[in-house]
């Protein structure tokens, strides 16, 4: 795996992570919150990357 792809994946699962940490702790999700923390945890990601983050974990439509 290149080194791009294995930054994507790890960028990913940290979106992911936030975002199951959030519906646990709120009961929702909202993309806009997520993209907030990710970036202020020094994440360069984009609103589109965590939309479809959601939508493949069934938290967004």
């Amino acid at each position: 795996m290149s080194v791009r792809s294995r930054a994507t994946r790890e960028r990913r699962t940290r979106i992911g992570r936030i975002a199951r940490q959030m519906m646990r702790d709120h009961g929702r999700v909202r993309p806009a919150d997520v993209v907030w923390l990710a970036v202020n945890a020094g994440m360069k990601t984009s609103p589109g990357e965590v939309r479809t983050v959601l939508c493949r974990m069934g938290l967004h439509r």
